[in-house]
C-alpha cells in the first residue's frame, strides 16, 4: 500500500532530515502539502518513481516553506520522461524561496524546453 507521509510527521514532529521514495501522486501531494507549513525539516531527498506525481504542491511548498535548506529530487532509474510542467513548477517555487542553500534536481533537457531551462538557470543563478 502507498506510503503516507503524515504518519511520519505525526510520530516525529521535530524531524530535520528526510529521505524517501514517492511512489504515488497521493504521497507526493501529501508530503509537499505537509511541508508547506512545516518549520523543522531542513533537508529533504525524494525519489520520484512515477511521472504522474509532479504537480503544483512542489511549487507551493517551495514558496511557503522557508525552512528547508537542502532539496534533492531524484528520478527513479527507469523514469526517463518527466512531466513538462515539472521544470515550470520547480522554477516558480525557487523564485520565491529564500531558505534553500543546496539544490540537486533532475533537469530534463530536450529541444522543446530550451526556454524553460534558460529561465530555470536564470532563477538559480540569482
Amino acid at each position: 500500500h502507498p506510503y503516507q507521509p503524515h504518519h511520519l510527521f505525526d510520530s516525529h514532529p521535530s524531524l530535520q532530515q528526510l529521505d524517501l521514495p514517492l511512489d504515488t501522486s497521493e504521497s507526493f501531494i501529501e508530503l509537499f502539502i505537509i511541508l508547506q507549513s512545516n518549520t523543522t525539516l531542513k533537508s529533504l531527498r525524494v525519489v520520484i518513481k512515477n511521472n504522474d506525481v509532479i504537480d503544483t504542491s512542489l511549487q507551493n511548498m517551495l514558496i511557503l516553506n522557508q525552512t528547508i535548506e537542502y532539496l534533492e529530487i531524484e528520478c527513479y532509474r527507469y523514469l526517463t520522461v518527466i512531466s513538462s510542467t515539472y521544470l515550470s513548477f520547480l522554477t516558480t517555487g525557487l523564485l520565491h524561496n529564500t531558505s534553500l542553500q543546496e539544490l540537486s534536481v533532475f533537469v530534463p533537457v530536450s529541444d522543446t524546453n530550451n526556454e524553460q531551462i534558460r529561465t530555470f538557470f536564470n532563477v538559480i543563478s540569482q
